[in-house]
């Protein structure tokens, strides 16, 4: 029963994984405005995403590669896994998306730009 609740979890760290991957490459692909303007911030951010994005769709493959082939799963080593995967892939790229919405966020980012956060959002 262990095994097959394991299997579970991974099918669905793999689903969630395929599918954040597969919307964040269309966000991606629709940055910009209408005239072809792409704000500082995303021109910015953009290759981060897009290899946030990449990394995440490769953990999705990894673990339906793992789910449907794999030998066993322990719980401590899928938990571990799937927390990394989480910290390295998901969490990085919610804070970027979510930076010009954090005051905090947006002050390290001038901070370390040295230019105002131009998210396209204004007068």
């Amino acid at each position: 029963m262990q095994s097959v609740f394991l299997r579970v979890a991974a099918l669905a760290w793999a689903g969630l994984s395929l599918v954040l991957a597969l919307h964040w490459f269309i966000d991606l692909g629709m940055v910009g405005f209408p005239d072809g303007y792409i704000t500082p911030f995303a021109r910015a951010t953009g290759p981060l995403l897009h290899l946030l994005a990449f990394a995440c769709l490769i953990q999705g493959l990894y673990f339906l590669y793992r789910t449907l082939f794999g030998k066993g799963f322990g719980v401590l080593g899928l938990g571990l896994q799937i927390l990394i995967a989480a910290v390295l892939t998901v969490a990085p790229a919610l804070i970027v998306w979510n930076c010009p919405h954090s005051q905090t966020c947006s002050n390290a980012y001038e901070a370390l730009t040295n230019t105002m956060m131009d998210d396209g959002i204004g007068g």
